[in-house]
């Protein structure tokens, strides 16, 4: 194949690669300055107000949150601002939202703006207590799980109905997930990939090894 057409090759490959990690990096910057990765394999509590509005963390997590008392039996932690991002293995992961206290609230969830779904609707006039576990075994309480597919992911939920505010939670299982780089790791792998990208020897393609 002629020099020019791997060079050509190279090039997209490497306009591709900069704004993949452009995009990401774009979208961390937008987002507040307590706001982190998620954290995988644990109950994480989060608070919200009235219908239609977007569910915050906890305080002070997240400033702007409501303060919330947490499990007392499983253990759990306290969400901060969202949006809240990681990045799924091979292998996807499970999301998993549950209303806690009293039953009466339901939740939109959201991935990258887009819908995945809604929670189900409470019924009746039910107790769970601060418990995650038992919150999602008990019959009349709002709940669901959505599974994603592999790659990055950044959540919001907001509040479909409610019954006057409160708290809930969520938990993303995925053996195989890797937390979301920090911007400084962005911005080092853009200077990095850059620097590579302009260095093309002369009868060499860039970017190809």
């Amino acid at each position: 194949m002629p020099t020019s057409h791997f060079a050509s090759m190279a090039r997209l490959a490497c306009a591709g690669a900069l704004g993949a990690l452009g995009a990401l990096g774009a979208l961390l910057a937008q987002a507040p300055a307590w706001a982190g990765p998620i954290v995988f394999d644990t109950y994480l509590q989060f608070s919200f107000e009235g219908t239609g509005s977007t569910v915050m963390g906890c305080a002070p997590d997240d400033p702007d949150g409501a303060f919330c008392i947490g499990s007392s039996g499983t253990p759990s932690g306290f969400l901060d601002a969202p949006a809240w991002t990681f990045v799924a293995g091979g292998g996807g992961a499970t999301l998993t939202v549950t209303d806690a206290f009293l039953s009466g609230d339901q939740f939109e969830i959201y991935d990258f703006g887009f819908l995945l779904g809604t929670t189900s609707l409470p019924v009746g006039n039910a107790d769970c207590g601060d418990d995650p576990v038992v919150c999602l075994a008990t019959a009349g309480m709002s709940n669901g799980s959505f599974a994603l597919a592999a790659g990055a992911h950044s959540l919001t939920l907001l509040v479909a109905q409610t019954s006057g505010g409160g708290s809930g939670y969520l938990q993303v299982v995925d053996g195989a997930t890797q937390p979301v780089p920090e911007p400084a790791s962005i911005a080092l792998a853009l200077a990095a990939l850059a620097a590579a990208c302009s260095a093309r020897p002369q009868r060499r393609p860039s970017c190809v090894r």
